[in-house]
């Protein structure tokens, strides 16, 4: 089963992230051969962390307490909110084989609705659906969409406003 994972950060978490980024890394190797998609959120600009997006397969919806609460990040207190949700992959293709058209930055839109975004394919690094751990149909969306500004990400989601939009980037090791 598939499920992703959006962290929200507290304010002014930068030097508690920075004390425990190596903690980070070694709790997500654990993960490496199930992890989906990794990587922090990032203000508008791309210099400060605001969060992280992963999806990552796991036996079961249990092990998603594991996987949210032991994380190092989260028991240091850098997380203001976790949103847990089962995701339903809607490329056919893993993160690792998008080919990026241009330099621009990658934003992850979240919310409402099941829409088409087969028109956005050549600019989705990941796109699907999600739900709740204890629901029983798809009532919400996830894309990490390539644009130049979360302005043109906004635009291009016009049939949904509600969508929580943010700018990205791979993570992992450096």
């Amino acid at each position: 089963m598939d499920f992703l994972f959006y962290c929200r950060d507290k304010p002014n978490v930068g030097a508690l992230l920075e004390r425990n980024v190596e903690a980070h890394w070694s709790f997500m190797d654990g993960y490496a051969d199930r992890l989906l998609v990794r990587g922090p959120t990032l203000s508008d600009d791309g210099d400060e962390h605001t969060g992280s997006l992963h999806i990552v397969r796991l036996d079961s919806a249990a092990e998603t307490e594991t996987f949210a609460y032991d994380e190092p990040f989260y028991r240091a207190g850098a997380y203001g909110q976790i949103t847990i949700q089962r995701w339903q992959d809607r490329l056919g293709r893993p993160i690792a084989d998008f080919k990026p058209a241009s330099d621009d930055p990658l934003f992850p839109a979240l919310g409402p609705g099941t829409p088409d975004l087969t028109k956005l394919h050549n600019r989705c690094a990941a796109s699907g659906w999600t739900k709740a751990l204890d629901a029983t149909g798809w009532t919400g969306f996830a894309a990490i969409i390539q644009a130049p500004s979360r302005d043109i990400v906004t635009t291009l989601l016009t049939y949904t406003p509600a969508a929580e939009i943010r700018r990205w980037r791979v993570g992992g090791r450096p």
